[in-house]
Order: structure tokens, then sequence, then C-alpha cells
């Protein structure tokens, strides 16, 4: 059966069948800090065509780590006049707020869930968040979202490829 979504279905089939695991982890590197696709939207394919779940994993943390120092680094540096410039004062004093209260939950949250990540990276170099704090709830929310989403994929994906293909 057809859907809109096949054409998304086959175009991340194509990608993940020609570079696979190292694909995986270039993806994971620059989603952490520009890339707009979510890395997870590659994982849970990769192990639905049959990439061992584990290995997807691991290869999509430790580039999503990589990408996270880059883009704490990116926010640190230049973050606070780009933001402004794309999103004026108001919002970057109401970001600062957000981490005054939140701090690394707004990091786990987002590490693991909806939030997009980049965004994130980004904001906790711009608001100095303690570097080795935030590498920690990176980590822990990135091992959970992809292990969940890789094994998701695993379980569940031939059969939603089988739906959609």
């Amino acid at each position: 059966m057809t859907t809109i979504l096949t054409p998304l279905i086959l175009a991340t089939q194509a990608f993940i069948e020609a570079y696979g695991l190292i694909g995986t982890f270039i993806i994971a590197v620059f989603e952490s800090f520009i890339f707009p696709v979510p890395t997870a939207f590659f994982v849970a394919p990769a192990t639905a065509l049959g990439a061992d779940p584990f290995w997807v994993a691991v290869v999509a943390i430790v580039g999503s780590l990589m990408g996270a120092v880059i883009g704490y680094y990116l926010g640190y540096y230049l973050g606070k006049p780009v933001f402004i410039k794309l999103f004026k004062q108001k919002n970057l004093d109401k970001v600062d707020r957000w981490y005054q209260k939140w701090g690394e939950w707004i990091v786990l949250i987002a590490a693991a869930g909806p939030i997009p990540f980049k965004i994130v990276t980004w904001c906790s170099g711009m608001f100095e968040l303690n570097f080795k704090k935030y590498m920690v709830f990176c980590a822990i929310g990135r091992t959970f979202q992809f292990f969940v989403a890789a094994y998701i994929g695993n379980l569940v994906g031939p059969w939603v490829l089988g739906v959609f293909l």
C-alpha cells in the first residue's frame, strides 16, 4: 500500500543501505547541533531493515555525544549573538530563565525525547551549563532514546515496512 510516508521510508531505506552504521554515526553527529531530522528517524528503520539494534544504538549514542560537544561549544562561542539575531532578545531572556530554573533537566528531557536536541546543545553552551553534568545528562537521555528506537524498530519495524511499502 502506497501512502504519503512511502517516499520518506524509501529514502531512509536507501540511505541506510548505502551508508549503514557510518551514515548513522554522521547523522547523529550533525543532528546534535545542526541537522533538522532526528537521529531516531534513522535508528528505527536501520534495525527494521535488519541492522543489529545494539550496535545501531551504540553508534548513534557516540555520534550524538560528539555532536553534543560541538553544539555546546558553538553555543558557548557564537550562541547569544546568533540566537538574538534569529529569535530576539526577549526570547533569549525567556530561555535563560528556563535554564536558571531547570538546568540539566532540560538537557535530559531533550536528549531523551521530543525537544529538538540541537537547540539544547547550543543553549547549554550559551548559558554555560556545567559541562560534565551536561554530558552526563546527554548520555543518559540519548542512551534511553536510541536504545528504545533501535529495539522498537527491530520489533515492529518489519511489520510497519510491510504496511507502508
